[in-house]
């Protein structure tokens, strides 16, 4: 009883039981043209919201960086941690508000403990505050530092950058300025794929190691009400597509710089 409660109190949940409810009115009233406009988008919502679709997309992106085995990762020179994973908010009591790609920063605690690398560097993610643009890496270091997270490990930070090419271009300054060659590029699954196009164009050689995997919730099981997060799902996967097109067109991905997979 619970479980349906919860289907029912999504808006998107509602929305399509509208749509069932509106084609039956307009086949009682003998409207069959716009019968048929409502049960079709009713059917699109439900085999995109209720349908192992969502998973399926997302999973092309995410199953070819799924690891069983952490030992085998190399030691590197350093870990780079993409941004995105929270921003400073003064309501919370470390100061931050951690977004759902928090596993990033988690990852690349939990790898420089685990000593592959003796760097860690923190990617450029920002939030604003007082109508300027903050770093998040200044709310998470202090935090990490507290918890002793990262102890006796060199954190770095990209300050605030626009996009994953911003970062590449940055870290790859950085690390001609260190001298580091070889690095460990942590993000969520399902941005893996850009994200490492876009270093290995900019000549970071990275070793990929992804996280915040989500496919896997929605690759078999059929909902019979639409929900918000097959929804969300196939945004994401929509998003990274559009997002490797946009890249392409820019020319910030080479496809003669990536290796054949």
């Amino acid at each position: 009883m619970a479980a349906l409660a919860k289907a029912l109190l999504q808006p998107v949940a509602l929305f399509w039981l509208a749509l069932l409810g509106s084609a039956g009115w307009f086949i009682y009233k003998r409207k069959y043209r716009l019968a048929a406009m409502q049960g079709g988008l009713a059917l699109a919502l439900f085999f995109v919201g209720s349908s192992p679709l969502s998973g399926w997309l997302l999973s092309h992106l995410e199953a070819p960086y799924g690891r069983t085995s952490w030992a085998t990762l190399p030691e590197v020179d350093a870990v780079l941690v993409l941004g995105g994973f929270g921003g400073g908010s003064d309501a919370e009591i470390n100061g931050i508000n951690f977004s759902a790609s928090v596993d990033r920063v988690l990852t690349g605690i939990e790898l420089t403990r685990r000593g592959k690398a003796p760097v860690l560097v923190l990617g450029g993610g920002g939030y604003w505050k007082n109508g300027k643009l903050e770093p998040e890496a200044e709310r998470v270091r202090p935090w990490m530092e507290k918890w002793n997270l990262a102890e006796d490990i060199p954190v770095h930070d990209l300050g605030v950058c626009a996009n994953t090419f911003e970062e590449s271009k940055k870290f790859a300054a950085l690390a001609r300025k260190e001298g580091w060659k070889t690095v460990l590029l942590v993000t969520s699954a399902s941005h893996m794929k850009r994200a490492e196009a876009v270093f290995l164009s900019s000549g970071v050689d990275v070793t990929p190691v992804a996280c915040d995997f989500a496919a896997w919730q929605h690759r078999r099981e059929w909902k019979f009400f639409p929900s918000i997060d097959r929804l969300k799902t196939v945004q994401i996967w929509m998003y990274e597509t559009a997002g490797w097109l946009y890249y392409r067109s820019k020319g910030w991905i080479q496809l003669d710089a990536l290796p054949e997979k």
